[in-house]
């Protein structure tokens, strides 16, 4: 829906509640309905209340206290992904019709010096460990490798008027280093492409550098919370406890000296954030493998489990580990199965950030069935090699026999199952070619 107000074109987009319209000075601007950090508190009491029910249920009942490192954790986590939705929210509002708004503008600047755009986004530029932003950009990286910037401005909220966004028409050539280097990063990537290896080791590169640096700041935290147990809920309460007084103290109080103390104040949460970006990429990969576990191995291991508890099947637990390891492993092969999975998990793309295709697209990379074959060979192979030196050296079995021979079975199994389809694919080619051949037996020359 388009109006005319005050010699401007104002268009507003009912599904996202965004107004935009263009300035007399060619500049566009838009505005719309910002979400708020804390704006339903509830959740993070109803979860902190779950908390303390779960593991004082269990202090109570067992004098254990086993599930507070693990809800802990969960609690943790949950806190910064419950703070971030609106941000995030925010973002992508903004990012999205700044597309809208500029990506004409700029491929027609661009067109004008023979050249094409190749990557832009919207760049927040931020100070002090409290992340307070200072400036954002549409940064642009076209294919002659120059960083173009336009200035996004943000106008604060006023008497006559609303807060609203305004973006530059013009850019200038960025000579800010730190725009350069995020739009175009290159000193791991210049390293990378200097290498002879391939992308696909590149790409495994990435991967296992993740998951070594997840793997041991998830470890880390993990090993610290064991050792001061519930010494961390009482320092994680006080400290956030602090950081709320705190800031109340500095906002009706401000001062150099009071904002000094607020950021060294807020120095833990950024050290948080620090760890939350790093384990991120190292829960995608993990994630990935666990919900795909989960789904192809864990359900018909409790469908196996189940029949046999009301004595719908006798089995043993022996042949429940053969049906389970061996549908496992050829249901974690199919990708169309896998891509279904994946689209039931949190690692799907929601439409809400760019990261989330990203993330959405390595988990299908990862449970690609060249990649799930090579890790499950993998798996087995570690396994037997194990097991087989154990029963040669020590006459012991890793598990038990009939374990141990029903994981063997399983792989024998597996490996039929990778052979044929292998044969099928083959076979279907051949086909078309003798597809050919037999209609050629119902086309006769008539003369």
């Amino acid at each position: 829906m388009k109006t005319v107000k005050d010699g401007r074109c104002l268009e507003h987009d009912t599904k996202e509640k965004v107004i935009k319209w263009t300035e007399p000075n060619g500049n566009k601007c838009f505005r719309f309905s910002e979400r708020h950090v804390f704006e339903r508190k509830w959740i993070i009491i109803l979860v902190a209340l779950l908390f303390i029910a779960v593991t004082g249920s269990e202090y109570l009942v067992y004098s254990s206290h086993y599930t507070l490192t693990p809800n802990l954790i969960f609690f943790f986590f949950a806190f910064l992904w419950w703070i971030t939705i609106p941000l995030r929210a925010n973002e992508a509002v903004i990012e999205k019709t700044v597309h809208e708004l500029m990506d004409e503008t700029v491929a027609t600047d661009a067109n004008e010096i023979g050249t094409e755009v190749a990557k832009s986004f919207v760049h927040y530029d931020i100070k002090g460990t409290y992340a307070i932003i200072t400036d954002r950009f549409f940064l642009v990286l076209l294919k002659n490798g120059e960083v173009w910037e336009y200035l996004i401005s943000y106008h604060e909220q006023t008497n006559e008027k609303d807060s609203y966004y305004e973006c530059e028409k013009s850019h200038v050539v960025s000579k800010n280093p730190e725009h350069i280097k995020a739009i175009c990063p290159r000193r791991w990537s210049r390293f990378l492409a200097y290498s002879n290896l391939s992308d696909k080791a590149k790409l495994w590169i990435h991967i296992f550098s993740v998951i070594i640096i997840g793997g041991v700041t998830f470890a880390g935290a993990f090993w610290v919370i064991m050792r001061l147990k519930w010494w961390t809920l009482l320092l994680t309460g006080g400290y956030f406890a602090l950081f709320e007084i705190v800031g109340l103290i500095a906002k009706k109080h401000p001062g150099e000296m009071r904002s000094a103390v607020m950021n060294i104040v807020s120095l833990p949460i950024a050290f948080l954030y620090l760890l939350a970006a790093l384990v991120q990429p190292f829960i995608t990969v993990v994630g990935t493998y666990f919900f795909v576990a989960s789904f192809t191995f864990g359900i018909p291991a409790l469908i196996m489990i189940w029949l046999s508890k009301v004595d719908w099947l006798q089995l043993r637990p022996e042949t429940i580990s053969f049906i389970v390891l061996a549908l496992g492993s050829i249901l974690s092969s199919n990708h169309s199965v896998t891509k279904k999975i994946i689209r039931l998990t949190p690692l799907k793309d929601w439409g809400n950030h760019t990261y989330e295709s990203y993330r959405e697209k390595l988990a299908f990379y990862l449970v690609h069935p060249s990649n799930m074959v090579f890790l499950i060979y993998l798996i087995y192979f570690v396994f037997l090699s194990v097991s087989g030196y154990l029963l040669i050296q020590n006459d012991a079995y890793m598990i038990s026999e009939s374990f141990d021979l029903a994981i063997f079975k399983a792989f024998l199994v597996y490996i039929a199952y990778t052979n044929m389809r292998t044969k099928a694919k083959e076979t279907e080619i051949e086909a078309k070619e003798l597809l050919g051949r037999i209609s050629g037996l119902f086309v006769h020359d008539m003369y």
